[in-house]
């Protein structure tokens, strides 16, 4: 599932890992998932969440998910989300996992 592929890129140890990138800014509106994709997602990250926090953090994964999930919406089109694989992970994707990790700890 992409989905799954794309959680398993956020969530890889360089994505959690505490380097600060520039978050890019963009003037484009915010895309709406449909609601399924964004269930899957939620569930999904927060179980790989909680497994790759450091002690102590595991609890966060909600509000990690629901930023990045956001984010992702208003950086990227729905298209442009199922597209997104480890191998092939766009800035936006880096940005929104850098500002969410910032947010939450």
């Amino acid at each position: 599932m992409k989905l799954s592929k794309l959680l398993m890129s956020l969530l890889s140890t360089g994505s959690l890992g505490w380097r600060s990138l520039p978050i890019l800014a963009q003037e484009t509106p915010a895309a709406i998932y449909p609601p399924a994709a964004i269930a899957v997602f939620m569930q999904e990250c927060q179980t790989k969440f909680a497994a790759q926090a450091p002690p102590g953090f595991g609890d966060r994964g909600d509000r990690y998910c629901t930023c990045l999930i956001n984010r992702l919406q208003e950086k990227m089109s729905y298209e442009q989300f199922q597209q997104i694989t480890p191998d092939n992970e766009p800035p936006e994707v880096k940005a929104a996992t850098n500002e969410c990790i910032g947010a939450i700890f």
